[in-house]
C-alpha cells in the first residue's frame, strides 16, 4: 500500500505485520495491470456480475487457512468460581477481546440437582434473583 500525503490511514501492527525499508518495497512491488473496459474476445459478455455482498477472496492453497472460530465449554468449581472466572478470562477472555475485529459473547450455564429438593420460598427467591439478572432461560422443575 502506498500512502500519500494529507491521507488519512490506520495502521495495525501485529504478529502478521512486516516493516520493510522504501527500497525493498519498491523492489517487491507487483507490477500494475491496465485496466481494459471492454472484455477480449467477448469472454466476459455472457458471466454474470458479482453481486457486492459476495466474497470475491481468493484462496491461495499455499496459504495457511487461520482458524475464524473459537468456541469452548468448561465446568467451574462451585466451592470458588470466582477464582476460576478469573483465571479463564485472564487466559482466554482477554486473548479473544484483544484481536483486533473479534466479537466475543459469554454465556454462564448453570445445572442444579438438589435430591432433597427446593423450597418454596427459596425456588421463588432464585428464579426473581433470575428474572432481576437478565437469566434468558430458567427453570425450576
Amino acid at each position: 500500500m502506498i500512502i500519500e500525503l494529507g491521507q488519512s490511514v490506520s495502521v495495525v501492527i501485529d504478529s502478521r505485520s512486516v516493516i520493510v525499508t522504501a527500497e525493498t518495497g519498491e523492489q517487491n512491488r507487483p507490477a500494475p495491470t491496465a485496466p481494459t473496459d471492454e472484455p477480449e474476445n467477448g469472454d466476459d459478455i455472457d458471466k454474470p456480475v458479482p453481486d457486492d455482498d459476495e466474497d470475491d477472496t481468493v484462496v491461495d492453497p499455499d496459504v495457511e487457512q487461520l482458524p475464524t472460530r473459537f468456541q469452548g465449554s468448561v465446568i467451574l468449581s462451585s466451592d470458588r468460581p470466582s477464582r476460576d472466572m478469573h483465571q479463564i478470562v485472564e487466559a482466554v477472555i482477554e486473548q479473544l477481546t484483544t484481536i483486533p475485529g473479534a466479537s466475543v459473547e459469554l454465556k454462564l450455564e448453570i445445572d442444579a440437582d438438589v435430591k432433597s429438593g427446593i423450597d418454596k420460598g427459596k425456588a421463588r427467591t432464585i428464579l426473581e434473583n433470575a428474572n432481576t439478572l437478565g437469566f434468558i432461560d430458567k427453570e425450576l422443575n
